[in-house]
């Protein structure tokens, strides 16, 4: 079993309220630009689901998790180029993908907080 010390969600949109506010209009409105699945996953139309912040929050009891922004990622993240969203796990030595942008994207049920976290729990473990 990989002993985590940091979890991080990372979303393919960028951070900051002017930036969310033109993604949800974007999104929403217009219906144009790339949406991201994991905020499809923890927002609903308007709000933060609360299933998300009870998964979160079941998370920091073990770990050390941070919800990041494309905008928001420390270098050693960004060094490595992954393609967002993903859910990218820290140990002493080296970060590991644990849900990446094709798991998003190929699982169809991956839609809601329940079964991400299934699949979050499945590949941590």
């Amino acid at each position: 079993m990989t002993q985590f010390k940091y979890i991080y969600f990372i979303y393919d949109a960028d951070g900051g309220i002017l930036n969310e506010i033109k993604y949800w209009i974007n999104k929403n409105i217009l219906k144009k630009g790339n949406a991201c699945e994991l905020c499809d996953i923890s927002h609903g139309k308007l709000f933060v689901r609360l299933e998300w912040l009870k998964f979160i929050k079941e998370l920091k009891s073990k770990y050390q998790v941070a919800v990041l922004h494309r905008n928001e990622l420390p270098m050693k993240i960004q060094e490595r180029n992954f393609q967002l969203p993903c859910i990218v796990g820290e140990t002493d030595n080296e970060l590991i993908e644990i849900v990446n942008k094709t798991t998003f994207k190929d699982l169809e049920n991956l839609s809601n907080v329940e079964d991400l976290k299934a699949e979050f729990f499945k590949q941590a473990l």
